[in-house]
């Protein structure tokens, strides 16, 4: 699921070391969202804003599968063994559950319009709209269990950041600048946290800590269990896309194209670097390299100690979308509407 996990560090398994050697390129037919891929197995599996799902074998670039839900995906699809759970934008369809091997529709959820991708824990699925609500969903049948709605002003409340989880509370930010903490099993609120403007990102839950960003061009840091703002450091851009995490430090992008890695016990400054355009595309960590796609046709590989870039890959379209990575393979989506597969380099 995207993210990685429940706790949506973005963090990869697979160690792919750049430089890497362009090896396909497929046409998807239409446009992508924030976070539209899943690597299962040797499939990728790609949602576009025309509805449609494709799978895509690693190795070959073809198409083995296509699934046409009739409205705008722009979350990650969920898998889980045979199922594969597909949010839609448009309509008020919601959540639809797929069967990869039948190739039919087990259930579908009209719970609204949905701009973020399913989160995964046990037998529920939890889900934001952007009517303003937080739903757990059981899986195997799509009833709802409970849910948690935002008081206020419709317009405001939209939510299009993707909730994350330590398995006690689930996070997420809202339209209006909030914070949310609500308990996995009751839905009740535990806590809310205010910064100064929209939160579009998803958090990351990384050593008892929730990690967001703003639209108020400033990084925060809570705890997860009680919602004290632990630190909070400013940015020289809007934070619209979501960050990385892992257990020491954070990596954080803006829509001036900077790339922040910011100390995850203080949110000082360890290193930052300029990109050539603005940044919409979470950044992606894979060993010692941070991945991370930019408006300015460009893939960047950097160096997540340094900020150093080590590699780069001009690309015919913008880049919106952050990317993935399988054991021996990395993708990314380009405006263009095209995807494109990495592979290591075989002598560097």
């Amino acid at each position: 699921m995207y993210g990685g996990d429940e706790g949506r560090k973005n963090l990869s398994t697979d160690i792919l070391k750049p430089p890497l050697d362009s090896l396909w390129e497929y046409d998807a037919e239409a446009g992508f969202g924030s976070s539209a891929a899943a690597a299962i197995g040797d499939i990728l599996l790609i949602g576009n804003l025309r509805g449609e799902v494709h799978a895509i074998n690693f190795s070959t670039g073809k198409n083995v599968g296509f699934f046409d839900f009739g409205s705008a995906i722009v979350g990650t699809p969920l898998v889980d063994g045979e199922m594969m759970y597909v949010a839609l934008a448009n309509d008020g369809e919601g959540l639809i559950a797929y069967n990869l091997v039948k190739a039919s529709i087990v259930w579908r959820s009209a719970i609204g319009n949905i701009e973020s991708s399913p989160l995964l824990i046990g037998n529920r699925i939890y889900i934001t709209t952007l009517e303003g609500k937080l739903i757990c969903i059981e899986k195997e049948i799509g009833t709802s269990i409970w849910t948690y709605e935002i008081s206020g002003e419709r317009k405001t409340r939209s939510i299009r950041s993707s909730p994350a989880s330590d398995g006690k509370v689930i996070v997420f930010g809202c339209d209006n600048g909030s914070m949310y903490a609500v308990d996995v099993n009751d839905g009740r609120l535990r806590w809310s946290a205010k910064t100064r403007a929209s939160i579009l990102a998803s958090p990351s839950i990384q050593e008892g800590r929730v990690f967001i960003g703003s639209t108020d061009s400033t990084f925060y840091a809570f705890d997860v269990a009680t919602g004290k703002q632990l630190w909070a450091q400013a940015v020289s851009g809007k934070i619209n896309s979501s960050q990385a995490a892992d257990k020491k430090h954070v990596y954080v992008a803006t829509v001036n194209g900077t790339v922040y890695c910011l100390a995850g016990d203080d949110g000082s400054i360890v290193w930052k670097i300029n990109t050539n355009g603005v940044i919409n595309s979470a950044p992606l960590v894979s060993g010692a390299t941070v991945y991370i796609g930019s408006l300015d046709r460009t893939l960047y590989a950097l160096d997540s100690r340094s900020g150093e870039i080590i590699w780069r890959f001009k690309t015919d379209g913008r880049i919106k979308t952050m990317p993935v990575i399988s054991p021996k393979h990395l993708f990314i989506l380009a405006e263009d509407r095209s995807v494109v597969a990495f592979q290591e380099r075989v002598n560097r």
